[in-house]
Protein backbone atom coordinates (compact mmCIF):
# COMPACT_ATOMS: atom_id res chain seq x y z
CA UNK A 1 0.00 0.00 0.00
CA UNK A 2 2.85 2.37 1.10
CA UNK A 3 4.43 2.00 -2.92
CA UNK A 4 0.82 3.33 -4.32
CA UNK A 5 0.56 7.08 -4.33
CA UNK A 6 -2.15 9.26 -5.13
CA UNK A 7 -2.71 12.99 -6.33
CA UNK A 8 -6.36 13.03 -4.79
CA UNK A 9 -6.42 12.86 -0.78
CA UNK A 10 -10.65 12.06 0.39
CA UNK A 11 -12.27 14.86 1.39
CA UNK A 12 -14.28 14.50 5.05
CA UNK A 13 -18.01 13.47 4.64
CA UNK A 14 -20.35 16.34 4.08
CA UNK A 15 -22.54 16.83 6.93
CA UNK A 16 -25.91 15.55 6.03
CA UNK A 17 -25.26 15.28 2.94
CA UNK A 18 -26.73 12.53 0.61
CA UNK A 19 -24.66 9.93 -1.59
CA UNK A 20 -25.40 11.92 -4.82
CA UNK A 21 -24.11 14.96 -3.10
CA UNK A 22 -20.87 13.37 -1.12
CA UNK A 23 -20.07 11.89 -4.86
CA UNK A 24 -20.18 15.47 -6.24
CA UNK A 25 -18.16 16.45 -3.33
CA UNK A 26 -15.26 14.65 -4.34
CA UNK A 27 -15.55 15.55 -7.80
CA UNK A 28 -15.17 19.30 -6.64
CA UNK A 29 -12.31 18.70 -4.77
CA UNK A 30 -10.39 17.75 -7.71
CA UNK A 31 -9.96 21.45 -8.46
CA UNK A 32 -11.48 23.22 -4.89
CA UNK A 33 -11.15 23.22 -1.76
CA UNK A 34 -13.47 21.18 0.57
CA UNK A 35 -14.62 24.24 1.78
CA UNK A 36 -15.40 25.77 -1.41
CA UNK A 37 -16.70 22.22 -2.49
CA UNK A 38 -19.39 22.33 0.07
CA UNK A 39 -20.61 25.79 -0.35
CA UNK A 40 -20.43 25.12 -4.68
CA UNK A 41 -22.88 22.02 -3.27
CA UNK A 42 -25.31 24.38 -1.13
CA UNK A 43 -25.10 27.34 -4.00
CA UNK A 44 -26.20 24.72 -6.79
CA UNK A 45 -29.04 23.53 -3.98
CA UNK A 46 -30.30 26.90 -3.91
CA UNK A 47 -29.97 28.16 -7.21
CA UNK A 48 -31.96 25.37 -9.06
CA UNK A 49 -35.05 23.17 -8.80
CA UNK A 50 -33.48 20.12 -8.45
CA UNK A 51 -30.64 18.56 -9.30
CA UNK A 52 -32.15 17.08 -13.49
CA UNK A 53 -31.99 21.47 -13.73
CA UNK A 54 -28.13 21.48 -12.62
CA UNK A 55 -27.39 18.69 -15.24
CA UNK A 56 -29.37 20.32 -18.27
CA UNK A 57 -28.08 23.78 -17.41
CA UNK A 58 -25.74 25.52 -19.40
CA UNK A 59 -21.97 25.59 -17.86
CA UNK A 60 -22.19 29.39 -17.99
CA UNK A 61 -25.90 29.24 -15.76
CA UNK A 62 -23.97 27.02 -13.53
CA UNK A 63 -20.70 29.07 -13.38
CA UNK A 64 -21.99 31.95 -10.96
CA UNK A 65 -23.18 29.18 -8.28
CA UNK A 66 -19.19 27.75 -8.00
CA UNK A 67 -17.57 29.26 -5.20
CA UNK A 68 -14.53 30.33 -6.50
CA UNK A 69 -12.02 32.99 -7.21
CA UNK A 70 -10.67 31.39 -10.06
CA UNK A 71 -10.86 32.88 -13.86
CA UNK A 72 -13.66 31.63 -16.13
CA UNK A 73 -11.41 28.89 -18.17
CA UNK A 74 -11.05 26.72 -14.34
CA UNK A 75 -14.28 27.64 -13.65
CA UNK A 76 -15.82 26.75 -16.51
CA UNK A 77 -14.21 23.32 -16.27
CA UNK A 78 -16.03 22.77 -12.53
CA UNK A 79 -19.01 23.53 -14.26
CA UNK A 80 -18.27 21.14 -17.39
CA UNK A 81 -17.60 18.29 -14.46
CA UNK A 82 -20.45 18.99 -12.13
CA UNK A 83 -22.46 18.60 -15.37
CA UNK A 84 -20.94 15.43 -16.46
CA UNK A 85 -20.89 13.24 -13.10
CA UNK A 86 -24.63 14.39 -12.85
CA UNK A 87 -25.23 12.68 -16.63
CA UNK A 88 -23.34 10.18 -16.02
CA UNK A 89 -25.26 9.27 -12.56
CA UNK A 90 -28.54 9.65 -14.58
CA UNK A 91 -27.36 7.37 -17.24
CA UNK A 92 -26.94 4.87 -14.98
CA UNK A 93 -29.10 4.97 -12.26
CA UNK A 94 -32.29 6.25 -14.09
CA UNK A 95 -32.51 9.14 -11.62
CA UNK A 96 -30.28 10.99 -8.66
CA UNK A 97 -31.09 8.70 -5.51
CA UNK A 98 -28.07 6.81 -4.45
CA UNK A 99 -29.76 6.32 -0.84
CA UNK A 100 -30.40 2.45 -1.68
CA UNK A 101 -26.58 2.21 -1.96
CA UNK A 102 -26.33 1.96 1.47
CA UNK A 103 -29.00 -1.11 1.87
CA UNK A 104 -27.90 -3.11 -0.74
CA UNK A 105 -23.94 -4.24 -0.68
CA UNK A 106 -24.13 -6.49 -3.84
CA UNK A 107 -25.66 -3.53 -6.24
CA UNK A 108 -23.87 -1.17 -4.39
CA UNK A 109 -20.54 -2.99 -5.57
CA UNK A 110 -21.55 -3.72 -9.18
CA UNK A 111 -22.75 0.28 -9.77
CA UNK A 112 -19.28 1.57 -8.46
CA UNK A 113 -17.65 0.05 -11.30
CA UNK A 114 -19.70 1.00 -13.97
CA UNK A 115 -19.08 5.05 -12.70
CA UNK A 116 -15.85 5.55 -15.00
CA UNK A 117 -15.68 9.43 -14.23
CA UNK A 118 -16.14 9.16 -10.93
CA UNK A 119 -13.13 6.54 -10.86
CA UNK A 120 -12.70 3.62 -8.15
CA UNK A 121 -10.86 5.64 -5.52
CA UNK A 122 -14.16 7.85 -5.10
CA UNK A 123 -16.64 5.10 -6.33
CA UNK A 124 -14.61 3.06 -2.80
CA UNK A 125 -15.09 6.22 -0.63
CA UNK A 126 -18.68 6.85 -1.55
CA UNK A 127 -19.23 2.89 -0.23
CA UNK A 128 -17.25 3.74 2.66
CA UNK A 129 -19.56 6.28 3.40
CA UNK A 130 -22.91 3.95 2.68
CA UNK A 131 -21.36 1.36 4.75
CA UNK A 132 -21.40 3.35 7.81
CA UNK A 133 -17.28 3.83 7.15
CA UNK A 134 -16.95 -0.48 6.95
CA UNK A 135 -14.47 -2.22 4.24
CA UNK A 136 -16.08 -1.32 0.71
CA UNK A 137 -16.24 -3.90 -1.69
CA UNK A 138 -16.23 -4.39 -5.38
CA UNK A 139 -15.97 -6.24 -7.90
CA UNK A 140 -12.64 -4.06 -9.02
CA UNK A 141 -11.52 -4.76 -5.75
CA UNK A 142 -11.71 -8.66 -5.45
CA UNK A 143 -10.29 -8.87 -9.06
CA UNK A 144 -6.66 -6.72 -7.70
CA UNK A 145 -6.48 -9.15 -4.98
CA UNK A 146 -7.14 -12.11 -7.34
CA UNK A 147 -4.67 -11.10 -9.97
CA UNK A 148 -2.17 -10.45 -6.89
CA UNK A 149 -3.00 -14.05 -5.42
CA UNK A 150 -4.15 -12.88 -2.32
CA UNK A 151 -7.81 -14.07 -2.40
CA UNK A 152 -9.73 -16.57 -4.49
CA UNK A 153 -12.04 -15.71 -8.03
CA UNK A 154 -15.31 -14.92 -6.57
CA UNK A 155 -18.25 -12.72 -8.23
CA UNK A 156 -19.92 -12.63 -4.96
CA UNK A 157 -19.41 -8.96 -2.71
CA UNK A 158 -20.14 -11.22 0.29
CA UNK A 159 -17.45 -13.78 0.03
CA UNK A 160 -14.43 -10.99 -1.67
CA UNK A 161 -15.20 -8.76 1.48
CA UNK A 162 -14.81 -12.07 3.98
CA UNK A 163 -11.17 -12.97 1.78
CA UNK A 164 -10.09 -9.13 2.11
CA UNK A 165 -10.94 -7.72 5.68
CA UNK A 166 -8.03 -10.10 6.96
CA UNK A 167 -5.49 -8.17 4.17
CA UNK A 168 -6.76 -4.55 6.10
CA UNK A 169 -4.37 -2.55 8.31
CA UNK A 170 -5.85 -1.88 11.42
CA UNK A 171 -7.51 1.60 11.87
CA UNK A 172 -6.68 2.26 7.45
CA UNK A 173 -9.85 1.22 5.90
CA UNK A 174 -10.46 4.52 3.99
CA UNK A 175 -6.71 4.66 3.21
CA UNK A 176 -6.56 1.13 2.37
CA UNK A 177 -9.73 1.13 -0.34
CA UNK A 178 -8.59 4.57 -1.93
CA UNK A 179 -5.10 3.33 -2.62
CA UNK A 180 -6.38 0.04 -3.97
CA UNK A 181 -8.65 2.47 -6.18
CA UNK A 182 -6.35 4.08 -7.60
CA UNK A 183 -4.79 0.57 -8.88
CA UNK A 184 -7.90 -0.19 -10.65
CA UNK A 185 -8.21 3.29 -12.26
CA UNK A 186 -4.80 3.56 -13.68
CA UNK A 187 -3.06 -0.05 -13.98
CA UNK A 188 -5.37 -2.86 -13.15
CA UNK A 189 -8.32 -1.96 -15.70
CA UNK A 190 -10.67 -4.39 -16.72
CA UNK A 191 -9.98 -5.36 -20.15
CA UNK A 192 -6.41 -4.05 -20.65
CA UNK A 193 -4.16 -3.98 -17.95
CA UNK A 194 -1.26 -1.98 -17.68
CA UNK A 195 1.08 -4.49 -15.10
CA UNK A 196 4.21 -3.39 -16.49
CA UNK A 197 3.28 0.19 -15.25
CA UNK A 198 1.97 -0.96 -12.27
CA UNK A 199 4.03 -0.55 -8.51
CA UNK A 200 2.75 -3.94 -7.23
CA UNK A 201 4.19 -5.70 -10.41
CA UNK A 202 6.53 -7.73 -8.59
CA UNK A 203 4.51 -8.94 -5.72
CA UNK A 204 1.35 -9.44 -8.58
CA UNK A 205 1.84 -13.42 -10.19
CA UNK A 206 -0.61 -12.41 -12.78
CA UNK A 207 1.09 -8.74 -13.36
CA UNK A 208 4.12 -10.50 -13.40
CA UNK A 209 3.12 -12.84 -16.63
CA UNK A 210 1.21 -9.96 -18.37
CA UNK A 211 4.99 -8.05 -17.74
CA UNK A 212 6.90 -11.15 -19.02
CA UNK A 213 4.54 -11.42 -21.68
CA UNK A 214 4.23 -7.68 -22.30
CA UNK A 215 8.26 -7.79 -22.35
CA UNK A 216 8.44 -10.36 -24.78
CA UNK A 217 5.90 -8.38 -27.51
CA UNK A 218 7.86 -5.24 -26.64
CA UNK A 219 11.26 -7.83 -27.92
CA UNK A 220 9.37 -8.54 -31.07
CA UNK A 221 7.69 -5.48 -31.64
CA UNK A 222 11.45 -4.20 -31.07
CA UNK A 223 12.42 -6.90 -33.66
CA UNK A 224 9.36 -6.30 -36.08
CA UNK A 225 10.14 -2.63 -35.79
CA UNK A 226 13.62 -3.28 -36.19
CA UNK A 227 13.11 -5.70 -39.96
CA UNK A 228 10.41 -2.93 -40.29
CA UNK A 229 13.21 -0.26 -40.27
CA UNK A 230 15.76 -2.40 -42.33
CA UNK A 231 12.46 -2.92 -44.74
CA UNK A 232 11.67 0.17 -44.74
CA UNK A 233 15.27 1.31 -45.58
CA UNK A 234 15.70 -1.47 -48.06
CA UNK A 235 12.84 0.22 -49.51
CA UNK A 236 14.23 3.71 -49.46
CA UNK A 237 17.46 2.62 -50.53
CA UNK A 238 15.79 0.94 -53.56
CA UNK A 239 12.95 4.18 -53.83
CA UNK A 240 16.09 6.47 -53.84
CA UNK A 241 18.10 4.03 -56.68
CA UNK A 242 15.17 4.81 -58.60
CA UNK A 243 14.70 8.45 -58.14
CA UNK A 244 18.60 8.70 -58.73
CA UNK A 245 18.26 6.64 -62.25
CA UNK A 246 14.83 8.47 -62.97
CA UNK A 247 16.68 11.82 -61.84
CA UNK A 248 19.77 10.56 -64.64
CA UNK A 249 16.98 9.78 -67.23
CA UNK A 250 15.47 12.76 -66.51
CA UNK A 251 18.67 15.10 -66.61
CA UNK A 252 19.97 13.34 -69.51
CA UNK A 253 16.39 13.78 -71.68
CA UNK A 254 16.16 17.52 -70.03
CA UNK A 255 20.19 17.60 -71.45
CA UNK A 256 19.64 16.34 -74.73
CA UNK A 257 16.53 18.35 -75.31
CA UNK A 258 18.40 21.50 -74.39
CA UNK A 259 21.08 20.49 -76.43
CA UNK A 260 17.88 19.66 -79.02
CA UNK A 261 16.77 23.39 -78.03
CA UNK A 262 20.08 24.70 -78.68
CA UNK A 263 20.22 22.85 -82.19
CA UNK A 264 17.39 24.22 -83.02
CA UNK A 265 17.84 27.93 -81.58
CA UNK A 266 21.02 27.99 -83.70
CA UNK A 267 19.64 26.64 -87.14
CA UNK A 268 17.05 29.39 -86.44
CA UNK A 269 19.59 32.14 -85.60
CA UNK A 270 20.60 30.81 -88.97
CA UNK A 271 17.85 30.90 -91.04
CA UNK A 272 17.04 34.17 -89.76
CA UNK A 273 20.42 35.57 -90.37
CA UNK A 274 20.16 34.23 -93.80
CA UNK A 275 17.02 35.87 -94.30
CA UNK A 276 18.39 38.94 -92.82
CA UNK A 277 20.64 39.07 -94.84
CA UNK A 278 18.30 38.16 -98.16
CA UNK A 279 16.41 41.00 -96.80
CA UNK A 280 18.94 43.32 -96.79
CA UNK A 281 20.57 42.36 -100.14
CA UNK A 282 17.03 42.66 -101.64
CA UNK A 283 16.96 46.23 -99.65
CA UNK A 284 20.29 47.05 -101.32
CA UNK A 285 19.36 46.38 -104.58
CA UNK A 286 16.04 48.06 -103.90
CA UNK A 287 18.18 51.16 -103.23
CA UNK A 288 20.03 50.64 -106.11
CA UNK A 289 17.30 50.11 -108.56
CA UNK A 290 15.19 53.38 -106.73
CA UNK A 291 18.91 55.13 -107.23
CA UNK A 292 19.26 54.73 -110.51
CA UNK A 293 15.43 55.29 -111.66
CA UNK A 294 16.25 58.73 -109.64
CA UNK A 295 19.23 59.27 -111.55
CA UNK A 296 17.15 58.18 -114.71
CA UNK A 297 14.33 60.13 -113.70
CA UNK A 298 16.80 63.40 -113.20
CA UNK A 299 18.20 62.58 -116.56
CA UNK A 300 14.67 62.63 -118.19
CA UNK A 301 13.93 65.98 -116.21
CA UNK A 302 17.08 67.54 -117.39
CA UNK A 303 16.50 66.47 -121.05
CA UNK A 304 12.87 67.09 -120.41
CA UNK A 305 13.64 70.90 -119.56
CA UNK A 306 16.34 71.26 -121.93
CA UNK A 307 13.83 69.90 -124.71
CA UNK A 308 10.90 72.48 -123.44
CA UNK A 309 13.64 75.17 -123.01
CA UNK A 310 14.46 74.39 -126.72
CA UNK A 311 11.05 74.20 -127.81
CA UNK A 312 10.29 77.68 -126.31
CA UNK A 313 13.08 79.09 -127.81
CA UNK A 314 11.62 77.73 -130.95
CA UNK A 315 8.02 78.80 -129.88
CA UNK A 316 9.53 82.47 -128.81
CA UNK A 317 10.76 82.34 -132.86
CA UNK A 318 8.16 81.45 -134.37
CA UNK A 319 5.74 83.68 -132.07
CA UNK A 320 8.11 86.24 -133.41
CA UNK A 321 8.28 85.71 -136.92
CA UNK A 322 4.23 85.07 -136.83
CA UNK A 323 4.01 88.41 -135.23
CA UNK A 324 6.21 90.21 -138.24
CA UNK A 325 3.57 87.86 -140.33
CA UNK A 326 0.84 88.94 -138.64
CA UNK A 327 1.58 92.62 -139.31
CA UNK A 328 2.26 92.17 -142.88
CA UNK A 329 -0.75 90.68 -143.02
CA UNK A 330 -2.66 93.01 -141.02
CA UNK A 331 -1.14 96.21 -143.21
CA UNK A 332 -2.28 94.14 -145.84
CA UNK A 333 -5.71 93.55 -144.70
CA UNK A 334 -6.37 97.12 -144.02
CA UNK A 335 -5.49 97.77 -147.54
CA UNK A 336 -7.40 95.13 -149.20
CA UNK A 337 -10.32 96.66 -146.47
CA UNK A 338 -9.71 100.30 -147.40
CA UNK A 339 -9.74 99.27 -151.18
CA UNK A 340 -13.47 96.80 -150.40
CA UNK A 341 -14.62 100.02 -148.18
CA UNK A 342 -14.64 102.28 -151.01
CA UNK A 343 -15.75 99.64 -153.59
CA UNK A 344 -18.78 98.70 -151.05
CA UNK A 345 -19.97 102.61 -151.26
CA UNK A 346 -19.91 102.50 -154.77
CA UNK A 347 -21.99 99.70 -154.71
CA UNK A 348 -24.09 100.79 -151.74
CA UNK A 349 -24.74 104.09 -153.59
CA UNK A 350 -25.52 102.37 -156.89
CA UNK A 351 -27.92 99.73 -155.36
CA UNK A 352 -29.54 103.00 -153.39
CA UNK A 353 -30.57 103.96 -157.10
CA UNK A 354 -31.78 101.08 -158.07
CA UNK A 355 -33.74 100.79 -155.14
CA UNK A 356 -34.93 104.29 -155.87
CA UNK A 357 -36.13 103.23 -159.69
CA UNK A 358 -37.23 100.02 -158.79
CA UNK A 359 -39.68 101.66 -155.68
CA UNK A 360 -41.16 104.41 -158.26
CA UNK A 361 -41.66 101.43 -160.53
CA UNK A 362 -43.86 100.03 -158.10
CA UNK A 363 -45.63 102.80 -157.26
CA UNK A 364 -46.09 103.18 -160.98
CA UNK A 365 -47.73 99.44 -160.95
CA UNK A 366 -49.37 99.60 -157.66
CA UNK A 367 -51.60 102.24 -159.10
CA UNK A 368 -52.06 100.64 -162.19
CA UNK A 369 -53.70 97.36 -160.27
CA UNK A 370 -55.58 99.74 -158.26
CA UNK A 371 -56.98 100.91 -161.32
CA UNK A 372 -57.93 98.15 -162.48
CA UNK A 373 -59.31 96.64 -159.44
CA UNK A 374 -61.14 99.28 -158.54
CA UNK A 375 -62.38 98.98 -162.64
CA UNK A 376 -63.13 95.24 -161.47
CA UNK A 377 -64.78 96.15 -158.41
CA UNK A 378 -67.25 98.66 -159.90
CA UNK A 379 -68.09 95.80 -163.04
CA UNK A 380 -69.05 93.41 -160.15
CA UNK A 381 -71.01 95.68 -158.55
CA UNK A 382 -73.00 97.07 -161.66
CA UNK A 383 -73.77 93.00 -162.37
CA UNK A 384 -74.62 91.93 -158.49
CA UNK A 385 -76.66 94.99 -158.56
CA UNK A 386 -78.90 94.24 -161.87
CA UNK A 387 -78.95 90.11 -160.67
CA UNK A 388 -79.71 92.11 -156.96
CA UNK A 389 -82.94 94.33 -158.88
CA UNK A 390 -84.57 91.19 -160.52
CA UNK A 391 -84.73 89.16 -157.19
CA UNK A 392 -86.04 92.23 -154.45
CA UNK A 393 -86.55 95.81 -154.58
CA UNK A 394 -85.24 96.21 -151.39
CA UNK A 395 -82.31 93.93 -152.23
CA UNK A 396 -81.72 96.08 -155.11
CA UNK A 397 -81.22 99.23 -152.71
CA UNK A 398 -79.34 97.57 -150.35
CA UNK A 399 -76.74 96.63 -152.79
CA UNK A 400 -77.01 100.15 -154.58
CA UNK A 401 -76.19 101.56 -150.75
CA UNK A 402 -73.50 98.95 -150.85
CA UNK A 403 -71.97 99.61 -154.25
CA UNK A 404 -72.14 103.73 -153.21
CA UNK A 405 -70.08 102.84 -149.68
CA UNK A 406 -67.39 100.88 -151.13
CA UNK A 407 -65.54 103.49 -152.94
CA UNK A 408 -65.06 105.03 -149.80
CA UNK A 409 -62.83 102.22 -148.28
CA UNK A 410 -59.54 101.50 -148.65
CA UNK A 411 -58.29 98.37 -151.30
CA UNK A 412 -57.52 96.01 -148.30
CA UNK A 413 -61.11 96.49 -146.93
CA UNK A 414 -62.66 95.99 -150.04
CA UNK A 415 -61.07 92.70 -150.64
CA UNK A 416 -61.76 91.70 -147.35
CA UNK A 417 -65.59 92.54 -147.99
CA UNK A 418 -65.49 91.11 -151.19
CA UNK A 419 -64.32 87.95 -149.95
CA UNK A 420 -67.29 87.60 -147.60
CA UNK A 421 -70.13 89.15 -149.54
CA UNK A 422 -69.09 87.77 -153.02
CA UNK A 423 -72.34 85.48 -153.35
CA UNK A 424 -71.61 84.61 -156.79
CA UNK A 425 -68.30 82.89 -158.82
CA UNK A 426 -67.96 85.76 -161.53
CA UNK A 427 -67.28 88.18 -158.83
CA UNK A 428 -65.23 85.84 -156.83
CA UNK A 429 -63.03 84.92 -159.87
CA UNK A 430 -62.95 88.80 -160.72
CA UNK A 431 -61.93 90.08 -157.85
CA UNK A 432 -58.76 86.62 -157.74
CA UNK A 433 -58.09 87.90 -161.49
CA UNK A 434 -57.31 91.48 -159.96
CA UNK A 435 -55.59 90.07 -156.87
CA UNK A 436 -53.27 88.08 -158.92
CA UNK A 437 -52.62 90.78 -161.60
CA UNK A 438 -50.95 92.87 -158.55
CA UNK A 439 -47.55 92.96 -159.24
CA UNK A 440 -45.38 92.24 -156.22
CA UNK A 441 -41.84 94.20 -155.69
CA UNK A 442 -39.99 92.13 -153.58
CA UNK A 443 -36.86 94.01 -151.88
CA UNK A 444 -33.57 92.62 -152.82
CA UNK A 445 -31.35 91.90 -150.16
CA UNK A 446 -28.68 94.34 -148.79
CA UNK A 447 -25.45 93.71 -149.54
CA UNK A 448 -23.04 92.48 -146.76
CA UNK A 449 -20.67 94.90 -145.24
CA UNK A 450 -17.23 93.18 -145.24
CA UNK A 451 -16.30 94.09 -141.68
CA UNK A 452 -12.44 94.19 -141.28
CA UNK A 453 -10.88 92.56 -138.83
CA UNK A 454 -8.51 94.08 -136.33
CA UNK A 455 -4.99 93.52 -135.56
CA UNK A 456 -5.81 92.95 -132.03
CA UNK A 457 -8.53 90.16 -133.36
CA UNK A 458 -5.89 89.10 -135.90
CA UNK A 459 -3.23 88.32 -133.13
CA UNK A 460 -6.09 86.46 -130.90
CA UNK A 461 -6.68 84.33 -134.03
CA UNK A 462 -3.19 83.64 -135.07
CA UNK A 463 -2.10 82.58 -131.16
CA UNK A 464 -5.53 79.78 -131.33
CA UNK A 465 -3.75 78.24 -134.34
CA UNK A 466 -0.60 77.76 -132.86
CA UNK A 467 -1.96 75.61 -130.01
CA UNK A 468 -4.04 73.94 -132.18
CA UNK A 469 -0.91 73.04 -134.44
CA UNK A 470 0.87 72.21 -130.81
CA UNK A 471 -1.72 69.76 -129.81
Amino acid sequence: MGRIKSKWTPPKPMKDGTLLMQGLLCVLTRHLTATQSETTIKNLQSGFFDWNEVRIAQAQEILPHIASRAKNGAGLLVARDIKTYLQEVFQKNHGFDLEYLRDDEGASGKFITELEFLGSAAGHYLLWIANEQELPVSLDLIRVFDRLGMIGRTSSIKKGRVSITPLVPKGKVLEFTVAFGKVVEEWCTRTKPSCWECPLVDECPHGTKVFKDWRAQQERLAIQRERELEREQALARKEDARRRRESDRLTKKLKQEREKAERARQAQEKRKAKELAKKEAEKQKKAEAKAAERAAARKKIAAEKAAIAKKKAAEKKAAADKKKAAAAKVAAAKKAAAAKKAAAKKKAADKKAAVKKAAVKKAAVKKAAEDKKKAAQKAAAAKKAAAKKKAKKPAKKAAKKTAKKKPAKKPAAKKKAAKKKAAKKPAKKATKKATKKKPTTKKKPAAKKKVTKKPAAIKKAAKKKATRKKR
